[in-house]
């Protein structure tokens, strides 16, 4: 009876372990994070947004070829990846420069600067999910990393820390920093824009992946 019981919990773990490597799903990652601590995530599978930068933004030399590519964040790090460049599926076209893309695949790391192995990249179909207040983002920061969230408010802009610009969007419940748009807007301007919940590198909330919606500059 005893060895019937052994013999079960054993396979009873066995099936587990496999199920859970099988159904694993990939860990969302921004490029901030993985640049910040490789180690974290090297050999991890990782699905990161971002933008299309072909070749410009690279951090260096190209890990494996000439043909690894960037991907970047607003604010323009750039992570290499190595594997076919994002391509329009119905024509074979390579994507525009600044295409917002999400990319799944393998981080790896030589000369202590990690890239990406890629296994799968796409065109992120990200939409507004709901508009939020400021205040929501950044009472809920952990809950909310990661979500599309829409937000109305006024740019503006300053210096942080180590005196690089910053901008932010403020609504009447406080204020956000965002990664620099696309297209630059005077201070004041009232902006309806779409964006990832993310963090900068002090951990403080901000949205990522900034998309401008409208604006309007009184």
């Amino acid at each position: 009876m005893k060895k019937i019981s052994l013999h079960f919990l054993l396979m009873l773990f066995l099936f587990v372990s496999i199920s859970s490597s099988l159904f694993a799903e990939s860990l969302s990652a921004t490029v901030n994070e993985i640049k910040s601590n490789p180690a974290i995530y090297n050999n991890k599978e990782v699905t990161v947004s971002g933008f299309f930068s072909i070749w410009k933004n690279a951090p260096g030399a190209p890990p494996i070829s000439r043909s690894d590519w960037v991907i970047c964040d607003g604010n323009k790090n750039g992570l290499y990846c190595v594997g076919t460049m994002p391509s329009d599926e119905e024509t074979g076209e390579l994507q525009p420069y600044w295409k917002p893309i999400d990319v799944t695949g393998i981080v790896m790391i030589k000369d202590d600067e990690p890239f990406i192995k890629v296994n799968q990249t796409k065109v992120s179909q990200n939409k507004i999910e709901k508009m939020v207040t400021i205040r929501k983002i950044i009472l809920n920061q952990i809950e909310m990393k990661g979500e599309c969230v829409g937000v109305t408010g006024v740019l503006a802009k300053g210096y942080g820390m180590k005196g690089e610009r910053m901008y932010l969007i403020a609504d009447p419940t406080g204020a956000i920093r965002i990664s620099r748009t696309a297209k630059l807007y005077p201070k004041g301007t009232i902006l309806h824009i779409k964006g990832i919940v993310s963090a900068d590198e002090y951990g403080i909330p901000m949205i990522d992946n900034v998309e401008v919606i409208s604006a309007k500059v009184d």
